[in-house]
């Protein structure tokens, strides 16, 4: 056990360490990674976008973070599993939590209208004892969509408070594979992924981890940008039954909860130029490409009237981390809730300012969002 935890604790300062190195020697994606850009990764985003198209970073990670080139790599075929080519050198792994898990069944995923049909009474529950000032990610964003998910699965008792501990814990999963968390949140995945398995068994368990994860961190942005935003309410009131779906929709543009998508090539192919060998790791900068100021106007105002403004417009690019799609349960799960705080707390209003936790490169972290009930 002491040789396992030197291990580990070698491994993060190591893989921090690198990313710190080539960051500072000006690497803009080793940069993103030490997450130490404060709130705003907008400068970073734009010096990813500055250095073309599809470029490799030191790191050994081909990057894209403009619209068109992160496009073109999201619609490429997904690797099946299995060895990577012995002659490609894979960058260094902060943690790897995923390893024997298998891939989500299509099949397994829940239907919209089952989703939406669990969610509204879960809202109703969770709301019901909210008074005065009260954290919008601890009693809203992280709690509904496991109450959704224990539904989904079928737990009562114990076993719903046993994953909602397992799903906070396993909560750094998405960004740790890149970002090196602190020492006790990696050590706590290993046991995170155990209690899933026996709670929901070994097929859910990949699927649950990121429906948990990405829910929390698109509602809490959904719900900054209203609490935080002039007239966004009084707008949402506006749009009436779209208001919501607007919301969300342009919370994936502007706050997406996957900002960074990383795969590994499947085959040799070719995108903006460059070759791209079988086993190869490519970045997506899903932040990046979703305000590409070549594409999309006023790229860093959130506007939920966008689509209407300007037409059909571009799609949003969505990715699909380890293979479990945002839809539905994370896009209905987060209308859900906006519809449900707009009928129950109308003009709800910031109580302080956002807090986002550091080297969360992924999900972008919303740690905090105050506001008064």
């Amino acid at each position: 056990m002491v040789v396992a935890e030197k291990e580990l604790g070698r491994r993060l300062q190591l893989v921090q360490g690198i990313h710190w190195l080539y960051g500072a020697q000006g690497d803009p994606y080793a940069a993103l990674l030490r997450g130490h850009h404060g709130p705003d990764p907008r400068e970073l985003y734009a010096l990813n976008r500055e250095a073309g198209p599809l470029w490799r970073s030191r790191l050994g990670t081909w990057v894209a973070a403009r619209y068109a080139t992160a496009a073109e790599l999201l619609a490429l075929p997904v690797p099946e599993g299995g060895p990577l080519p012995a002659a490609v050198a894979q960058p260094q792994v902060a943690v790897t939590w995923d390893q024997g898990l298998p891939a989500p069944d299509p099949a397994d995923r829940p239907g919209a209208d089952w989703v939406r049909a669990l969610a509204g009474p879960a809202c109703e529950r969770l709301l019901a004892g909210l008074r005065g000032k009260v954290d919008l990610v601890a009693e809203v964003a992280a709690r509904v969509p496991v109450e959704v998910l224990a539904d989904l699965h079928g737990l009562t008792g114990a076993d719903r408070e046993r994953l909602a501990e397992a799903c906070a814990a396993a909560a750094p999963a998405l960004d740790a594979a890149l970002a090196p968390p602190s020492y006790g949140d990696a050590a706590r995945l290993p046991a995170a992924v155990s209690a899933l398995r026996g709670l929901l068994g070994e097929a859910a368990v990949l699927r649950v981890v990121v429906e948990a994860r990405v829910a929390q961190e698109l509602i809490a942005g959904a719900l900054h940008a209203l609490v935080t935003g002039p007239g966004q309410w009084e707008l949402l009131a506006d749009r009436g039954p779209d208001g919501a779906a607007a919301v969300v929709a342009e919370t994936l543009r502007h706050d997406p909860p996957v900002k960074v998508h990383v795969f590994t090539a499947a085959a040799d192919t070719e995108a903006a130029g460059q070759r791209i060998a079988a086993g190869e790791q490519v970045a997506v900068l899903i932040g990046a490409a979703n305000r590409d100021p070549e594409v999309f106007d006023r790229p860093d105002v959130f506007d939920p009237r966008r689509a209407e403004t300007a037409g059909a417009g571009p799609r949003l690019l969505v990715p699909a981390p380890y293979g479990v799609p945002l839809e539905p349960f994370a896009g209905i799960v987060a209308e859900t809730v906006v519809v449900a705080l707009a009928a129950a707390r109308p003009g709800l209003r910031a109580a302080g300012p956002a807090v986002r936790r550091p080297r969360t490169p992924v999900t972008g972290g919303l740690l905090t969002v105050p506001a008064l009930f």
